[in-house]
């Protein structure tokens, strides 16, 4: 892993959190709040609290929304050094449970076994897709967290009505 430089470290965090929130909102999701504080999370970066229920198809995008939109700002594809930050690696795994859930129980329901690789090149683009279609609204996220670290969903809401208008809550790509 490299070093860490603190600003370099802090838009990660940042942009990693704005994906998981714009993604969130996308799939339909609510959150209770979205820090870049560590103190205020108990982790080494941030986070984004609140429910964590769904389809395993979205919350799989929704974890590794974060990964794409930090690689999007520093210009590298996320599939080939995932492990820069700590937080991608812990997103990744939790996007394996997410899909590996899926695959057994499509196994299990129609006897098809063969459906993980294919399931995860599918995340991976609609991932993709997301990020690239919602990034103006990933930006202003991520600006409002490097300024005030942390946010409300209502904040969240309110910055989005403000800055991105033709943002819409609950529209897949």
């Amino acid at each position: 892993m490299e070093t860490r430089e603190p600003e370099l470290f802090r838009r990660h965090t940042a942009y990693h959190q704005a994906g998981h929130v714009i993604a969130d909102l996308v799939s339909g999701y609510r959150f209770t709040f979205v820090t870049i504080r560590p103190d205020v999370s108990g982790e080494d970066d941030g986070a984004v609290c609140g429910n964590a229920r769904g389809r395993a198809r979205d919350l799989a995008v929704v974890q590794l929304a974060g990964i794409v939109a930090s690689a999007k700002m520093t210009g590298r594809d996320p599939w080939e050094n995932p492990d820069q930050f700590d937080d991608d690696s812990a997103d990744i795994a939790a996007a394996h449970i997410f899909i590996d859930d899926w695959a057994g129980f499509l196994s299990r329901t129609y006897g098809e076994s063969s459906l993980k690789k294919q399931l995860w090149d599918e995340i991976g683009n609609k991932t993709r897709l997301l990020v690239e279609q919602n990034r103006e609204a990933i930006e202003c996220i991520a600006g409002a967290l490097l300024q005030k670290e942390t946010l409300s969903y209502d904040d969240v809401i309110r910055i989005l009505k403000d800055q991105c208008p033709d943002f819409r809550i609950g529209e897949k790509p």
